[in-house]
């Protein structure tokens, strides 16, 4: 059974430091006449063990703002941080309804528990995906969730929820509608009152090597691979070209070139491995290959080409992008030519069914407005960001004078091509390389072996046109 408290008092709930939803002054003065209107039609959900809110921090504080003193709440066993975000982040996207949904048993203008047996599904779901992530949290934390129907009991917001209840047995808590005010009732709730913000999950780098595609596998596991490699590097490198892998992966290309005698070198920040508990990060692995590519660069200086594979869709924020085409314009040559792809966010926002929510191979994608997806996967948190062909090509334009987009094969991804590194000033990289190739691993870690590959590369930068 549900677990609801009508009549919380508001002072006894507290708002959640990670809070991914930020909202406007605008927004929050239509929250604030909608529940003046309406009331509060659908509960917040709070941590049972410290009444953090899990879902509803807007709803919070445009209640106080209007001098409300109780709230209704939905209570579940959430005990880790993932599990809350997880919560909020579905919660906060399954606002509409795409299927058909008839409940048997409502109060109008109240809250009601409406048994499984009186749920009537009479269309199924569109997005499965969404009805696969309700149930599972309501597999592991019971019934967690509310609906809102009209005066005939026909389901008008949440139905994604009601039928995964009532497949697996749940009833579901219910607010109705009179049907008089239900028009203005979906005005009401089709106003956006938050915007993802993701800046306060605490996202770490060394989490990212979740948001890494997937590429071929020299033991012919795997069997994704990328245009980059096969359509736009493979076909015209010679041997005598140097390459560095930058974010290689689990380097299924680097090895594969390596064993055919060409002159290719990695850098993985989030090389991993396999371990008896799951994929762990390889340190030795990462700074080996560090020390390897300080070796070549001080032997035969900087390199002919730079692959850059959809690393970009990996970063944690703007800043980290910039580290990350910094090492780009330090590694080439004056000659040499930067490969580089990333994810289209036309792609991901065509896959929305559900204004800021995705389907991803494993797990629910949240967009917020400057392009960063948030995702969970095997309980780890990450982000990934999303560009437009322009924005690509213009940010690419800060490091590179010469910025060519390549055809593309596929209409998700954007290729380029990029020459004529532009100088930088010395401080620039030296803040940047310092940021890119000493980032931090878990429990504040840094492997700080990086300074003299750092070093040789700003040396041979200054030299690069002379």
């Amino acid at each position: 059974m549900i677990d609801f408290v009508e009549n919380m008092p508001i002072d006894e709930i507290r708002g959640a430091q990670y809070n991914p939803r930020v909202i406007t002054q605008d927004s929050l003065a239509a929250l604030k006449d909608s529940l003046k209107k309406f009331g509060v039609v659908k509960p917040l959900i709070i941590n049972a063990a410290n009444n953090v809110i899990v879902a509803g921090h807007q709803r919070q504080k445009a209640a106080k703002e209007i001098g409300l003193t109780h709230l209704p709440c939905i209570r579940v066993c959430a005990t880790k941080a993932m599990d809350e975000i997880r919560f909020n982040l579905l919660h906060n996207s399954i606002e509409t309804s795409q299927n058909r949904v008839r409940l048997e048993e409502f109060k109008i203008g109240g809250y009601h528990y409406c048994p499984s047996s009186k749920i009537k599904i009479e269309k199924k779901p569109q997005n499965v995906l969404i009805c696969a992530e309700t149930a599972q949290l309501l597999s592991r934390f019971g019934e967690w969730g509310s609906v809102v129907t009209d005066g005939n009991g026909n389901v008008i917001l949440n139905s994604e929820y009601a039928y995964s209840a009532k497949r697996l047995g749940y009833g579901v808590l219910v607010y109705a509608i009179s049907d008089e005010n239900v028009d203005d009732f979906m005005r009401c709730i089709s106003v956006e009152y938050g915007k993802y913000n993701f800046d306060n999950l605490g996202i770490k780098t060394y989490h990212q090597f979740m948001a890494q595609m997937k590429r071929c596998s020299t033991d012919g596991r795997q069997q994704n691979k990328t245009q980059l490699y096969e359509r736009y590097l493979m076909p015209n490198l010679q041997k005598t070209e140097s390459v560095i892998d930058i974010g290689a992966g689990r380097m299924a290309y680097v090895k594969l070139l390596k064993s055919k005698g060409y002159d290719i070198h990695a850098y993985e920040p989030a090389l991993v491995k396999q371990s008896p508990k799951g994929r762990v990060l390889d340190m030795k692995g990462i700074v080996a290959n560090i020390l390897d590519i300080e070796k070549a660069v001080k032997t035969n200086g900087l390199f002919d080409r730079a692959m850059l594979c959809f690393v970009i869709n990996s970063i944690v924020d703007d800043d980290f992008e910039k580290a990350v085409m910094i090492l780009c314009n330090a590694v080439l040559k004056s000659t040499g030519t930067l490969l580089t792809c990333t994810r289209d966010i036309a792609a991901l926002r065509a896959l929305q069914n559900y204004g800021t929510m995705t389907a991803g191979h494993s797990s629910l994608r949240c967009l917020d407005e400057n392009g960063y997806a948030l995702s969970i996967s095997q309980g780890i948190a990450f982000k990934q960001k999303y560009h437009t062909q322009e924005s690509y090509v213009a940010s690419l334009h800060r490091f590179f004078e010469s910025v060519e987009v390549l055809p593309a094969g596929d209409s998700s991804s954007i290729f380029c091509a990029c020459t004529k590194p532009k100088q930088l000033p010395t401080e620039v990289y030296e803040e940047y390389l310092e940021k890119e190739l000493n980032i931090e691993y878990p429990n504040g870690f840094k492997h700080n072996k990086h300074k003299g590959l750092m070093n040789a590369l700003i040396t041979k930068v200054a030299d690069r046109y002379v």
